[in-house]
């Protein structure tokens, strides 16, 4: 299941949508069969609960009774796909989330292996909480730097000068990561190449065939972190844009 099938399952929907692309970085690998469509959740009506299963089934997820419970209190929903694993996200605002700071609940699948990830708002935190948020699950090397760098660039693009980062955490795995927000620095992925290319060669990995490929893009998001087996990792978002 890929970004091809995920854009088909959801164009069944007769509401707005945005896409946004990503591209996942591992060792030696990338990862860029990887895409997000969100939409309100009143895009599910008139049977939310069951159009939500419905989606999920088609993206090969015969059961996301996890999310159910909470589906009234979400305010929007995503749909990912990544290189054969499926993703749905809730997504609450602060006074309806099942739990403090929670911003996102997310199901993820790839066969019958189903995981849960919450991702939990830190945004109100000191910016040095934040840097030593990142220094505590990204590895020392260019991937941190690159993504204290960012989260600078975070600071510096918002308003208000807050930068905008997430804890994801999954439960029953060690995965962990943090994710900033750089779409208020109003940058392209070509703006950025300075912050991005050091990332790919944390990796191993030649940022110019990507760059060449995406570089008008506007820059969205980036998450570096540990995934469920305990291997460095960093994902790049960009692109959003409505259907």
């Amino acid at each position: 299941m890929g970004v091809a099938d995920l854009l088909a399952v959801t164009a069944t929907l007769d509401a707005p949508r945005i896409f946004e692309r990503s591209v996942k970085l591992s060792q030696g690998r990338l990862s860029d069969d990887r895409g997000l469509v969100s939409m309100g959740r009143r895009a599910l009506y008139p049977a939310p609960r069951t159009t939500l299963a419905e989606l999920c089934a088609a993206l090969g997820c015969n059961d996301c009774t996890a999310l159910l419970p909470h589906l009234a209190a979400a305010h929007a929903v995503h749909f990912g796909a990544d290189d054969g694993i499926g993703k749905c996200y809730l997504e609450f605002a602060p006074d309806t989330a099942p739990a403090p700071d929670l911003v996102f609940l997310a199901l993820k699948w790839a066969g019958t292996d189903k995981r849960l990830n919450r991702y939990t708002s830190v945004t109100h935190q000191s910016h040095d909480a934040k840097a030593a948020l990142v220094a505590g699950l990204v590895p020392a090397g260019p991937v941190r730097d690159a993504m204290l760098a960012c989260l600078d660039l975070a600071r510096d693009g918002d308003p208000d000068r807050t930068a905008v980062v997430l804890h994801v955490t999954e439960t029953g795995s060690p995965r962990a990561s943090v994710d900033i927000s750089v779409a208020d620095a109003r940058l392209t992925l070509a703006d950025a190449a300075g912050l991005i290319a050091p990332v790919f060669a944390g990796f191993g990995l030649d940022p110019a065939p990507f760059l060449d490929a995406h570089g008008a893009a506007r820059f969205g998001h980036i998450a570096a972190g540990m995934d469920s087996t305990g291997a460095a990792f960093a994902t790049l978002y960009f692109g959003a844009r409505q259907l």
